[in-house]
């Protein structure tokens, strides 16, 4: 039997077709509609003009700051990642990549696409081929998703007027395709099925994991994806990669109290729960030429204009551990931003290219990714346990983090929401991990930690 895996995000209009998401028996298919699973949904915001850009053109476009970087306080940190790889496990990267990212930052020529051949039996149902390794990286009928998590670590050309800060924008990135699409003639007519299988991500972690032996730098695996129930066949491919010295960054899942996906309930990787800015969408939405290019609080302990008394929330949907599943509250590490994150993005099986509001772990997932990169840029001899054990600590109030106001629990917080009206949302005492992660304060106890660690 093989699982199917998602991506791990959620939308608000777009319905892509239908996902697989259980352990499918050859003799019963079984299809679930990806709006059973997650409310899953996108909001478009802007079509791309897709016009031709060159690398000198991203060196003379002005660069914009989304709340989302200020949120994390990226302006206080001078490392942007340089020499350190990160991998985005997902769906590759749409066939315009050149348009929304310089060429230099993606290795290209290192990408892979793992996939299996899918056909309809009559007597079996859906029958899966031998994996391959010749896919390519290249999106397809997929979903934009893993362009819209790469666009989160390096930033993106916005429809050429300007270019949009990443958390770690030197970072360059290894895109390998693990979550496939596919449109399978059948009996009930044509099947849209997309998601990826034990092997496919196996494959991915595997190739990765043996690749990083010949790369000049760090290398970390982002994983923006998840399932049901935990499999051995992932675990014992994270476990070879963090063997082999590469970072395992993954998202915890969009289940809410309903426990966390796998891998991110493992406890050797490094989780990431999703939060929100209270005033986010109040800037998007409700006032004229604002959107989402504004400036968040220094000290998030202030009033908002809903009248909280701090700023940062988590997010509704964000898995937190479940003890019904044995997950224990230190399975879940860091919180980072999760929640309407503007990228490039397309829903699967149309060409719908354009700037989209995304939410979901896999989007606080590459926040983790990209400022585990900036440690890694001055501290390139940290293995997978010094860094969860640095952005934990960060991220539970090391310096003024506890200051600048996440709170150990909460309840009625009001958050913006669309069309200009507010929700109450709250949560425990270990649903966002230690704390909501920043990159200062990261690279504070990094510098701190390798004193230590040093001795």
């Amino acid at each position: 039997m093989k699982k199917i895996y998602t991506i791990l995000l959620m939308v608000c209009i777009i319905t892509p077709g239908f996902i697989m998401f259980t352990n499918i028996a050859s003799s019963e298919p079984t299809f679930f509609n990806s709006l059973e699973l997650y409310d899953i949904s996108v909001e478009p915001m802007l079509a791309a003009e897709l016009e031709d850009t060159t690398a000198e053109d991203y060196g003379a476009w002005p660069s914009a700051s989304p709340w989302w970087y200020d949120l994390v306080d990226k302006e206080n940190v001078a490392n942007d990642g340089e020499g350190v790889y990160v991998a985005v496990l997902d769906t590759g990267l749409m066939n315009l990549w050149p348009f929304f990212f310089p060429e230099g930052d993606i290795a290209w020529e290192l990408g892979k696409g793992f996939t299996h051949d899918i056909l309809w039996d009559d007597t079996y149902g859906l029958m899966f081929s031998e994996l391959r390794d010749d896919r390519g990286f290249i999106t397809d009928l997929a979903s934009g998703h893993g362009t819209h998590v790469t666009s989160t670590i390096i930033g993106y050309n916005y429809n050429n007027d300007f270019y949009v800060n990443g958390i770690a924008p030197k970072a360059t990135i290894i895109p390998v395709l693990v979550l496939d699409a596919w449109e399978v003639d059948s009996p009930y007519g044509v099947l849209q099925l997309s998601g990826g299988t034990d092997e496919m991500i196996s494959a991915g972690i595997y190739y990765i994991a043996d690749l990083a032996d010949e790369l000049d730098g760090p290398v970390i695996i982002n994983m923006s994806l998840g399932g049901p129930t935990p499999t051995p066949m992932i675990e014992e491919a994270i476990n070879y990669a963090i063997a082999n010295g590469v970072i395992v960054v993954c998202s915890a899942g969009n289940e809410g109290e309903a426990g966390m996906g796998w891998p991110g309930a493992y406890e050797q990787v490094i989780s990431a729960a999703a939060c929100g800015w209270t005033e986010a969408l109040y800037h998007t939405f409700w006032v004229p030429g604002d959107r989402w290019l504004t400036d968040v609080p220094e000290e998030l302990n202030v009033p908002d204009v809903f009248g909280n008394e701090y700023q940062v929330y988590l997010e509704d949907f964000s898995s937190r551990p479940n003890e019904d599943l044995g997950q224990k509250h230190h399975d879940l590490d860091v919180m980072a931003p999760g929640a309407w994150i503007v990228g490039p993005y397309k829903p699967s099986f149309t060409y719908e290219i354009g700037y989209w509001y995304v939410s979901g772990t896999s989007m606080a997932a590459p926040h983790v990714s990209a400022i585990a990169a900036l440690i890694l840029q001055d501290y390139p001899e940290f293995d997978q346990k010094d860094i969860e054990h640095i952005l934990k600590i960060a991220a539970g109030g090391v310096g003024q983090n506890m200051l600048r106001g996440f709170p150990k629990e909460a309840t009625d917080v009001y958050v913006a929401y669309v069309p200009g009206y507010v929700y109450l949302v709250s949560w425990g005492r270990h649903d966002y991990g230690r704390g909501f992660l920043q990159c200062d304060e990261a690279m504070f106890y990094a510098a701190h930690y390798k004193v230590g660690h040093s001795n």
